[in-house]
């Protein structure tokens, strides 16, 4: 039975700022697959369902017609809307959430959700994906992840730091509890069962500033649930900027990571 996170408008409101410096950008070259796979050409819509920012809503814009961003927070539609403008015309950004998809959308071709569907009522968001994408229309879920490196043990102090810090966070422990269904199996029980994943590995320069955003732009990392703690925290990741950095900066081995829900054939 798949778990359902409690739905909170304003969970990402403090972190919209930190966001796009924070997180991991989604690889050029596994946007590129992604759209061939599924036969973009320039006619069809895609929907960025929890935009945030919206990346992957602007990387797609050159490979559709019009794109749709929504999200529930203001200030994540604001930041989307801001890099957006002047590149992206064929965007339209509007503020809600999984729950206000409907046939009134229109028809799209591609679904994209990135680090978000987890927030999501799966099982209903997949049912209302079905309603309003087209026969051959796809879902992708969009991820990154930073990889182990024996070659920079940092990453992995890097990482344990941050979890150590977040791992009383309620909702994060339910997704890592053994009641929590995977996103694989809940696509499997949904319209979209046949399910394809794509990944590219990339190393990546990161900044001590790049480093620091990453958990300002996570809701178990912010302030309203770690208090002074998050300044220790910082303080405790400039300390490993200092002993593995070069001049400030480091090298991280980052998988973008796609998990494609298409219709079974008929």
């Amino acid at each position: 039975m798949s778990q359902i996170t409690p739905f909170v408008a304003d969970r990402f409101h403090h972190a919209a700022p930190h966001y796009l410096i924070g997180r991991p950008a989604y690889s050029p070259a596994l946007i590129r697959r992604v759209a061939q796979r599924v036969g973009l050409d320039g006619t069809q819509r895609l929907l960025d369902l929890g935009c945030g920012p919206g990346q992957l809503s602007l990387a797609f814009a050159s490979w559709v017609a019009g794109a749709t961003a929504i999200d529930p927070e203001p200030a994540m539609l604001e930041v989307a809307a801001q890099l957006g403008a002047g590149i992206a015309p064929n965007i339209e950004y509007r503020q809600g959430s999984s729950y206000d998809l409907s046939p009134d959308l229109g028809t799209f071709h591609l679904a994209v959700i990135g680090r978000a569907f987890h927030w999501m009522d799966r099982v209903d968001t997949l049912a209302r994906l079905d309603t309003i994408l087209a026969q051959r229309g796809a879902v992708a879920l969009f991820n990154t992840e930073q990889l182990d490196d024996p070659q920079r043990p940092w990453a992995a102090q890097y990482r344990n730091l941050l979890d150590s810090y977040a791992n009383t966070d309620a909702t994060r422990a339910l997704r890592r509890s053994a009641q929590w269904e995977s996103h694989t199996d809940v696509l499997a029980r949904s319209s979209f069962s046949a399910i394809e994943r794509i990944s590219v590995i990339e190393y990546r320069r990161v900044s001590a500033e790049q480093l620091k955003a990453r958990p300002l732009s996570m809701s178990s990392l912010a302030r309203a649930r770690l208090g002074d703690r998050l300044d220790t925290l910082l303080a405790e990741i400039d300390a490993i900027v200092a002993a593995h950095g070069n001049d400030g900066w480091l090298v991280e081995r980052i998988e973008s990571t796609v998990t494609l829900g298409l219709r079974e054939a008929r």
